[in-house]
């Protein structure tokens, strides 16, 4: 049976703020609810004659009422969780028909096969034809980033038209990875003031990502991994899948679903409590973020098994199986300013391209200075912190200027907080659905 949601795991998957405090009120407005090991039901008389019929999915988490609300939890999944969290939900031996039927479906969709693979022959002359499509792409590439160098930083084109004719060029070449690195140099012109050193660099990595590829039979299997991915070439479900399982007693420190042209994706952050190894979990959804694998809430600990994505330094990952329940956790292992750093360094040595790596800072103090947010540990050493400002703000609210736990992403300049860990509880510091791309930059040094 799995226990009780606390409050604050239900706060963890509300969209705002609003929908939870309207949740609050409607815990006199339920009738016929009911609870198994993997779901929620009831019934919450609104405005209306007919009242609406809401079920949680607890594997999920996935949602389903009745009412019109285009929020994905609507008010009355979170009110039927808090109701839930304080055991005014009743055990059932039975699912109500409303709640079988659309349990029936979720099942039904994730227990469908996926198209027949093709015949062997044939994937290998598609994975042919895209490696010279993808090869001949990335040559042009290199000689549009000489041109680039050659004509020198104050002659080039820095629009975002100009990169997007780029990165058009490399998705015709069957390289998405490398689009989208391409397509993020408009921002870094847009929002650094030192963008000429930063675009410079990106330049460099560009090139390097070019070099490798083309050396892609002399470089070992991780590495070789590695350039793939960052290219963009697909990795099958299967193929990971194949990857030795991971299993560790897996620590639930960060969740946010982004959201763009109804694509819906999730990440959520994980660190083995055993091991001390990071994971991180995407998912995607089409319409509404109704995810198939099942994730547990934030602060959850649960035993289970992970299969990681190959490359030099593996983050990526799919969840395989648990081991039992989920239940919450209320200590985390110690985590300072230079194991961050040092694992970091581990890190990009590994992987030259990667862009960010979780870290865990123990007993470091939320900072504000005319300089900008900072981390500050007991001896005096500090990070710089980005970020919505509305997030860092609440992290200094929880922290009453008292040192806390922080996890987030470093990326060698400055650390964007995912929660923060305080009490016992795990408090998320990033929005439950937000864009998939923010321009602000809460923070940034001038």
């Amino acid at each position: 049976m799995t226990s009780p949601w606390s409050e604050g795991q239900v706060a963890s998957v509300a969209t705002d703020a609003g929908s939870l405090a309207a949740a609050r009120t409607l815990s006199a407005s339920w009738s016929d609810t009911g609870h198994t090991g993997t779901a929620l039901w009831g019934l919450c008389q609104g405005s209306g004659r007919s009242p609406y019929r809401t079920v949680v999915d607890l594997d999920g988490p996935a949602f389903s009422c009745s009412c019109p609300s285009r929020k994905f939890p609507c008010k009355h999944a979170l009110g039927l969780l808090l109701l839930w969290s304080q055991g005014r939900v009743p055990d059932a031996a039975d699912f109500p028909p409303f709640a079988r039927e659309w349990l029936g479906r979720r099942a039904t969709r994730a227990s469908e096969p996926g198209p027949p693979a093709p015949p062997s022959t044939a994937q290998g002359k598609s994975a042919e034809r895209r490696a010279d499509r993808v090869a001949a792409g990335l040559d042009e590439l290199d000689l549009w980033l000489t041109d680039q160098i050659r004509g020198g930083l104050g002659s080039t084109d820095t629009s975002p038209a100009a990169f997007d004719a780029v990165a058009a060029r490399m998705v015709d070449a069957q390289a998405p990875g490398v689009a989208s690195a391409l397509r993020r140099l408009a921002f870094t012109v847009a929002l650094r003031p030192d963008w000429p050193a930063r675009l410079l660099a990106e330049y460099a990595k560009l090139h390097l990502l070019v070099v490798a590829h083309r050396r892609l039979p002399e470089l070992p299997e991780p590495l070789r991994a590695t350039v793939r991915a960052h290219v963009g070439y697909p990795v099958s479900t299967d193929k990971v899948r194949g990857e030795p399982a991971v299993r560790d007693r897996w620590m639930v420190l960060g969740s946010q679903t982004t959201e763009e042209k109804r694509l819906f994706t999730r990440k959520v952050w994980l660190l083995g409590r055993d091991h001390g190894r990071w994971a991180l979990l995407l998912d995607f959804a089409h319409g509404t973020p109704n995810f198939a694998n099942a994730v547990p809430p934030l602060g959850s600990l649960v035993d289970a098994d992970l299969h990681f994505y190959p490359g030099a330094a593996p983050l990526r990952a799919q969840w395989d199986a648990g081991h039992g329940a989920a239940e919450p956790f209320t200590t985390l292992p110690a985590g300072g300013i230079d194991p961050a750093l040092d694992a970091f360094a581990h890190v990009i040595g590994a992987d030259p391209w990667v862009r960010s790596w979780p870290v865990l800072l123990g007993g470091v103090t939320p900072t504000v200075t005319d300089e900008g947010w900072l981390l500050v540990d007991a001896e005096g050493r500090a990070l710089p912190v980005t970020g919505d400002e509305r997030n860092l703000w609440t992290l200094l609210g929880i922290s009453g200027g008292h040192p806390v736990t922080v996890c987030g992403d470093w990326n060698s300049e400055a650390l964007t907080p995912v929660s923060v860990f305080d009490r016992g509880v795990v408090h998320s510091l990033v929005s439950a659905t937000a864009p998939s791309v923010s321009t602000r930059t809460a923070g940034r040094r001038r």
